[in-house]
């Protein structure tokens, strides 16, 4: 346990490098820089030599830096990487989230350039992908896709590409846990959840939350209900920010939300409605403790995934050649790269049972003595996840 929480630690650093967007200017270009990289030479078509004696690495972002969480810790993970090795050349490149057409001819412009090892990440990047790796003018490249597979159950049809997963259902699930521990010490009936888009992933954390708050449910032998709500995309904060509204307007003191840039606006919400809120992906109380620290403390904690550390880990194993690729790895609590921010806001604001009746789940999952089902299509169907929400929710008893 104290492995786990020791590792979680490591984000403070990283976070220093990204706040605010401080220092990534040095390694980040512009929104800008994928129009300019589709009218380089690149674009041509010709594919260059890569055998020059110097590593490139390039970080495509499928939307935008400053969400201050999914991509944000994804950009920390390669400052870091660059930062202890100067002799890689690093690139990130955001490509915007306000033009998709866009994502996957700066793809193929970016295998085009001398790239040895080329990132992308979200199910919207796993076609593009994969019809760039059947091409054999970049059979050369190596590539790693993240938070989804390749192609579901079939990693190893591309044998130049390392897919990475995560458990998020796990951190959902710590989630619920600590919303219901604290609604049912401030006599709150509901807590809620809100997703950004309505896919996969996002399912994966609503379902694992529903999970936490139904277990303290069974050992508590409290009641407590949880709404949920999609705010459709993760770019709107306005909705965001409206729909957490809505709900803290009803009775709810504690909420989770799992929206990238649109999970801000919740974040707003709890600040002028003075409650509380579970932050996602990056321990978002530390962007704000300096800049607006009443709104840093409604953020109780964060349940970090940590894309930083598994890019970072995943880039020195390609230098040291050891990273394999037609597979798929998988992520969690137990991998250190899946739990809850213990920063001084949660030590401070969350009481000293509640922490240890949360930190003995995390150690339980860890160990493999307690399970988290799987949100994701693949482990569980529409209907069941449906019918967790509905059995949950306080509008449909």
């Amino acid at each position: 346990m104290k492995k786990i929480f020791n590792s979680i630690l490591f984000m403070s650093f990283l976070l220093g490098l990204t706040a605010c967007g401080g220092q990534t200017d040095s390694l980040t270009t512009s929104k800008t820089s994928a129009d300019s990289l589709l009218s380089s030479s690149a674009s041509s078509g010709e594919v260059a030599n890569i055998n020059d004696g110097k590593t490139r690495i390039a970080l495509l972002i499928s939307g935008d830096l400053g969400d201050m969480s999914f991509f944000d810790s994804a950009n920390a993970g390669m400052l870091k990487f660059k930062k202890d090795h100067p002799e890689c050349d690093v690139n990130v490149i955001e490509m915007g989230g306000s033009d998709t057409s866009k994502w996957e001819s700066t793809l193929t412009q970016t295998a085009n350039e001398a790239y040895d090892l080329i990132i992308c990440g979200t199910t919207d990047m796993r076609e593009p992908l994969q019809r760039l790796v059947k091409k054999s003018k970049y059979a050369d490249r190596r590539f790693i896709i993240f938070d989804t597979e390749i192609k579901d159950n079939a990693a190893s049809s591309y044998p130049t590409v390392h897919s990475m997963m995560f458990r998020q259902c796990e951190g959902g699930y710590l989630a619920g846990a600590l919303t219901a521990l604290v609604s049912q010490e401030k006599a709150a009936k509901n807590t809620a959840f809100i997703g950004g888009a309505k896919n996969d992933i996002i399912n994966d954390f609503g379902y694992g939350f529903m999970q936490g708050v139904k277990a303290v449910n069974t050992s508590k032998g409290s009641h407590v209900l949880s709404y949920n709500s999609y705010i459709g995309d993760f770019t709107n904060s306005p909705k965001g920010k409206s729909t957490a509204d809505s709900f803290y307007s009803s009775g709810v003191e504690i909420l989770f939300a799992a929206a990238s840039q649109a999970g801000l606006g919740c974040i707003d919400s709890a600040k002028n409605n003075n409650k509380f809120i579970v932050g996602v992906d990056s321990d978002q109380y530390s962007y704000y403790k300096d800049s607006d620290p009443e709104k840093a403390g409604k953020i109780v904690t964060s349940v970090l995934k940590r894309v930083d550390l598994a890019l970072y880990e995943s880039c020195e194993k390609f230098i040291n050649n050891t990273l394999t690729y037609g597979d798929l790895e998988i992520l969690g609590v137990k991998e250190g790269k899946i739990g809850l921010a213990d920063n001084e806001n949660y030590q401070k604001t969350i009481s000293q049972a509640d922490r240890t009746y949360l930190a003995d789940l995390q150690q339980k999952i860890a160990s493999g003595s307690l399970t988290v089902t799987s949100g994701l299509r693949r482990y569980t169907s529409t209907d069941a996840l449906n019918a967790l929400y509905d059995e949950m929710d306080p509008t449909k008893q």
